[in-house]
């Protein structure tokens, strides 16, 4: 019997199908990868646009807030017969002509001392050119036996014998006007009592110490503690808003520095004036054609217009655009890929007046 074999061909893919396969699967990948891209990148785009919405409002919600507050409790202040303004300003002093604005206000909710001494009330006397003011309190009798007792307020002694001197506010019968002294001695002379102010911080002047007396009788003189006092100053350093919580006392050393929110490009602030008192602004500060703040118009403010422009933390393809112009600064000359938002807001200064 004969045995048979049947040699059966094998076949495979030809070099040229696996070149057509390849081709056709590097342009379905190719496909497929363009449209992550695209994804991707549109995703990451909306990421830092909404990271830039959020940064413009936090810092618009922080300005606004203090800003509304400036000119609380200090209409006509002073610290120890140094004019403290609600609000000061400096234009186009940081980087790409960003502003500077300075706030003063008197927080009544700052933590108060419940051993301080209560309030006492001024008689006018004895003379404007003394340092020393009579008052109508005896301080033999409590509470007010405090004024010449020792108390402690925020781990701080004042009072006692000898006397830890202290700050205190004077504030006129009708509360137009208020200074800080400082309180060196409280006592009770020949049956009248009575309490003194030296010169505070040192070197304030030689008339500093009188200041107590050019308060007319009535005048209410309360212990007074520095926290009441803010002072703050925002500005832009590095694309990054800043508050400046700045010394109380010197309205000049920085206590602390927080930053607020990153990439903000630009803070303009525009200042609205009612110069002859009929309740409307007439004049906004700065402009091409305005002058600078003087002290005379600091207490005429009655509005501020509040200008951010946030951008984003990086450049994006495809689009150019430059940083626009904002009240009196004018716009980048060059143009990048940068998106940017711009808010603005008109604040009301409620204790300077209504416009």
């Amino acid at each position: 019997m004969q045995v048979k074999s049947t040699i059966r061909r094998s076949s495979g893919f030809t070099i040229v199908e696996m070149l057509v396969a390849m081709a056709i699967f590097g342009i379905i990948l190719g496909g497929v990868l363009k449209v992550f891209d695209t994804s991707n990148y549109a995703y990451m785009v909306q990421e830092e646009v909404a990271a830039m919405q959020q940064n413009v409002r936090v810092s618009k919600m922080f300005v606004e807030r203090d800003v509304r507050m400036s000119g609380c409790g200090i209409g006509d202040f002073y610290l120890s017969g140094t004019t403290v303004y609600p609000v000061e300003f400096q234009n186009a002093v940081g980087a790409s002509g960003s502003d500077k604005l300075f706030i003063n206000y008197m927080n009544y909710d700052a933590s108060t001392c419940p051993d301080a001494p209560p309030d006492i009330t001024s008689t006018g006397g004895p003379s404007p050119t003394s340092s020393e003011a009579e008052v109508e309190e005896t301080f033999d009798n409590p509470p007010y036996d405090k004024w010449v007792n020792e108390f402690t307020c925020n781990g701080e002694t004042y009072g006692g014998s000898p006397f830890e001197p202290f700050m205190a506010l004077i504030t006129s019968p009708d509360g137009s006007m208020s200074d800080i002294v400082y309180i060196t001695t409280a006592q009770d002379v020949g049956g009248v009592d009575k309490v003194q102010n030296a010169p505070y911080p040192v070197g304030c002047g030689s008339d500093c110490n009188k200041v107590i007396n050019t308060y007319p009788p009535g005048s209410t003189i309360s212990y007074f503690h520095q926290e009441r006092l803010t002072r703050l100053a925002y500005y832009i350093t590095d694309n990054v808003l800043m508050r400046d919580t700045l010394d109380p006392l010197s309205g000049t050393t920085v206590v602390a520095s927080d930053p607020i929110a990153e990439d903000i490009e630009d803070l303009q602030f525009c200042l609205g004036l009612d110069t002859d008192d009929d309740d409307v602004v007439d004049l906004w500060i700065p402009d091409a054609s305005n002058p600078a703040l003087t002290d005379d118009m600091k207490y005429r403010v009655r509005m501020i217009r509040i200008s951010i422009l946030g951008r984003t933390a990086s450049e994006h393809r495809g689009y150019d655009t430059s940083r626009p112009a904002i009240e009196d600064n004018p716009a980048a000359g060059s143009t990048d890929g940068y998106r940017r938002k711009l808010l603005q807001v008109t604040v009301d200064i409620r204790n300077m007046g209504l416009s």
